[in-house]
């Protein structure tokens, strides 16, 4: 259909040339009307090729189309995903049509942590590159109870534990995304905020992807230290983590990361950044230590484990999937302040009674530690078939090298711990239920939880869902107003929230 267009628009043209100059050879004095017909020939060759520019462009979003549902079919490559890395050519989010939106966001691959863009809507883009917009938000109902509670140290000194009952606009993250020059050349931005903490962030990342076996870059992400660290959020079963996962896990920093194939089905991460949490640190309080993170991830099975590695079997595997992971960080961490009565700003390390590490008398009276080195081993296993999913994973942090105003009662502290996730779509793409526990050994205490909760999806997308959760946590370790947990809270914790990626 294109080709006899072309050809009428040209013939259109050479009989509008021809006439004019048959004419010019009879009679000159009728050129000036014929000029005229020839600039009608020319307006509309013009506009014969706007509509085939047109059709070309919707022939390709069709094009694009059928790759994205052929990629999001059971036991198909995913992008993000050791089989996806050998496969894929171009950057999720480059593959924007409206169609599409229901379904779950591969990410970006190289980023590990919560920075990972939504599909998004790409508003611009040309032979030099694309620019592509999306977003997550996640608001909640949070309810701690009961509501006044009291507890002690491991030294048996009290600690004040302040449950919470409130409403938060909890999170919102917006991304802008896209490739320069080269589709192999990409680049991420974003701001992130955290309502209840009323922290926001600005940052990014530029990548380049060699191959399948190479994708380097340098900006903001993860040590891709555990699980959720490895690019499977938000898609996880509820919107914050479990206990004993919030507890271990390492944080996010700006630095030189990795990600590709070692073999096909074995995938590697890493990053080296300048310390655990680079968030709110400037670096005037950045020593010259650097920290260092690395995983790899077995996927012997199927070759990917749904979108981003998600949690839950929302896509139901008619095949058996399965995940292994085994996961080390390293970070020598500093107390970030010079006043030994104040505070410490580096909130990252905590004992299992909840204290701070570099806070003031946590060890022993009169007591504080100004440097301290940390390091994680993980290792977890997953799988998932026919909507139902079962993923465990276990932990083992060590702390030493620690220097300290006095004498340390201690030299090492060992800490252990584990969590079990299930989950099963009881009715495929519209209702999930989930259980979980998890368990925190260490000299300093036993925390340990329970947990309970659904997920329903109203309109068949992973991407937008009501969550409802109920935790039963035992002298909890971890203590932030950003997740589920304050230090030492010991009863029931009621969660409702709604989440959104775009």
């Amino acid at each position: 259909m294109r080709l006899k267009t072309i050809l009428r628009a040209g013939l259109a043209l050479m009989i509008a040339i021809g006439t004019v100059g048959l004419a010019d050879a009879q009679a000159p004095s009728t050129a000036a009307p014929k000029d005229t017909d020839v600039l009608k020939a020319l307006d509309q060759v013009i506009e014969q090729n706007k509509k085939l520019e047109e059709q070309n462009r919707e022939l390709m979003e069709q094009v694009n189309a059928l790759r994205q549902r052929l990629a999001a079919a059971p036991g198909a490559p995913q992008p993000g995903t050791a089989q996806a890395a050998a496969s894929a050519s171009q950057p999720d989010f480059d593959k924007d049509n409206t169609s599409l939106l229901p379904e779950a966001s591969n990410g970006a691959p190289a980023v590990f942590g919560e920075f990972n863009p939504g599909r998004g809507f790409t508003v611009g883009r040309s032979e030099y590159g694309t620019l592509n917009l999306s977003g997550y938000m996640a608001t909640r109902y949070l309810n701690q109870l009961p509501g006044d509670q009291t507890a002690t140290d491991h030294l048996g000194r009290p600690i004040p534990v302040q449950p919470r009952q409130d409403f938060q606009f909890h999170r919102v993250m917006l991304f802008s995304q896209g490739w320069l020059f080269s589709p192999k050349f990409n680049y991420q931005t974003f701001v992130w905020t955290v309502q209840d903490t009323n922290q926001v962030a600005v940052g990014g990342a530029l990548t380049y992807s060699f191959n399948k076996w190479v994708t380097l870059g340098m900006g903001w992400n993860a040590y891709p230290g555990t699980q959720s660290l490895q690019g499977s959020h938000p898609y996880w079963e509820s919107y914050d983590r479990v206990m004993a996962d919030e507890f271990f896990r390492p944080f996010f920093s700006q630095g030189i990361f990795g990600q590709g194939l070692i073999a096909p089905r074995l995938e590697y991460r890493f990053l080296v950044g300048n310390n655990n949490s680079n968030l709110d640190t400037p670096a005037s309080k950045i020593d010259r230590n650097l920290s260092a993170g690395a995983a790899l991830t077995w996927l012997p099975t199927t070759g990917e484990f749904g979108p981003r590695g998600a949690f839950g079997d929302y896509e139901r595997h008619e095949k058996l999937a399965t995940r292994f992971n085994l996961a080390y960080t390293y970070s020598p961490e500093e107390r970030q302040t010079a006043s030994l009565t104040d505070p410490s700003p580096n909130t990252t390390l905590r004992l299992a009674d909840s204290l701070n590490v570099f806070d003031s008398g946590t060890f022993a009276n009169g007591v504080t530690v100004t440097r301290a080195r940390y390091r994680l081993y993980t290792a977890a296993a997953g799988m998932k078939y026919r909507g139902f999913w079962l993923q465990g994973e276990g932990y083992y942090r060590k702390l030493d090298q620690f220097v300290a105003t006095g004498r340390m009662p201690v030299g090492v502290v060992r800490d252990t711990g584990f969590y079990v996730q299930m989950a099963h779509m009881i009715i495929p793409k519209r209702l999930e239920l989930y259980g979980a526990t998890s368990y925190v050994f260490s000299d300093y205490g036993r925390p340990k939880e329970f947990l309970v909760g659904g997920n329903y999806y109203p309109w068949d997308t992973r991407n937008l869902r009501l969550n409802v959760q109920l935790i039963n946590v035992d002298h909890s370790p971890v203590n932030s107003t950003f997740g589920f947990y304050m230090g030492k809270i010991t009863g029931q914790v009621v969660a409702i929230g709604f989440t959104a990626l775009y």
